[in-house]
């Protein structure tokens, strides 16, 4: 039996995908007999989520950041170390807490230099993977739709068949907590599609535009619906006929589902990430949200409303591409090599 220990942060500004991605692959370590418990920053919300899952918490508590790791990894008796963490953790620290405690260190979708001093590091198929220096890298690493990290729900929905909806339906979502405030553009910008159309609008705990968005909805010419803080995101998405989201794991569960999608970009890193979406025929990339006029937003989303062959292609590359089996693939890759 084997102690994993988490490292991973959520909060309003950074979002909850790292939690989100990290609890559905401790979730396949569990399955394989390991003990897990997560060293997390002070969110309640993240706190929450972590305790309905019932594993060990270490919340920070301390500005040394070494010292506070090391602690957490010697009380825990961790075997397995792994990372979803964009923080000040550096190389040369991480290596003397390999060095000192022999703990395997896995990273995942790291871009920064403390990924040299890993054991493994996975990532999606993102082309700046080898755009990165690994000059020093004894590690293994891997790369592609194959590792990708998704909840179990959305493999339970995957080959479910589709009802057809009398009015399309289409799913709008900017991660948990929006702090871009996206979802009232793209709320705007599909006021002026020429179709009949239900848009399902999904937000969360956290999200920060409610203001924003109800002024956009108060003038709005079409249905709407909207979910807050839900547990059913797979059974929401596979209800959809398309998307119109901020790119980031919803960009991945939407393709499990079959579901096409046109991204709005929070930076320049997310609208490269999507474009190895786009490049594979499953998805329309518009960008980063601040260069992006209303027009540009409301076209990409009406050549999907107007084309039902194009969503058809676009749903098939993207379940080709995406199968859903990346958490087990990684517990299975690093307990094999522990």
């Amino acid at each position: 039996m084997k102690n994993v220990l988490f490292r991973c942060d959520a909060s309003w500004s950074i979002g909850f995908g790292h939690l989100v991605r990290c609890l559905a692959l401790a979730c396949e370590f569990q399955k394989q007999g390991c003990q897990i418990a997560f060293a997390v920053n002070k969110n309640a919300f993240a706190i929450n989520l972590i305790q309905k899952e019932k594993y060990a918490i270490y919340k920070k508590y301390t500005k040394n950041y070494k010292q506070w790791l090391s602690g957490i990894i010697e009380k825990f008796k961790a075997d397995i170390l792994i990372l979803d963490v964009r923080d000040d953790l550096d190389e040369f620290t991480l290596g003397q807490i390999k060095q000192k405690f022999n703990v395997k260190i896995v990273t995942i979708d790291d871009p920064t230099n403390k990924r040299l001093a890993c054991d493994f590091a996975f990532y999606p198929p993102i082309f700046q993977v080898k755009q990165l220096n690994w000059e020093g890298f004894r590690g293994k690493l891997y790369s592609g739709f194959e590792w990708v990290i998704l909840r179990k729900q959305f493999l339970e929905y995957k080959n479910k068949p589709k009802k057809p909806n009398k009015k399309l339906k289409v799913f709008v979502n900017a991660g948990g907590s929006d702090p871009k405030c996206i979802t009232p553009i793209i709320a705007k910008a599909l006021g002026d599609l020429k179709v009949g159309f239900e848009a399902v609008i999904v937000i969360g705990a956290l999200f920060s535009c409610k203001r924003k968005l109800e002024a956009v909805l108060k003038q709005a010419n079409y249905e709407y619906k909207i979910f807050e803080n839900v547990d059913n995101m797979a059974e929401i998405m596979h209800s959809c006929d398309f998307a119109v989201c901020s790119f980031g794991t919803s960009a991945y569960e939407l393709a499990v589902l079959g579901v096409p999608a046109v991204y709005v970009c929070i930076s320049k890193d997310h609208s490269l990430s999507a474009s190895s979406l786009e490049e594979k025929g499953f998805a329309i990339n518009l960008g980063e949200y601040d260069n992006l006029s209303q027009k540009v937003i409301t076209k990409a989303a009406l050549k999907l409303a107007e084309n039902a062959d194009l969503r058809y292609r676009m749903a098939q590359s993207a379940k080709s591409s995406v199968d859903g089996f990346g958490a087990l693939r990684i517990a299975q890759e690093v307990l094999g090599e522990c």
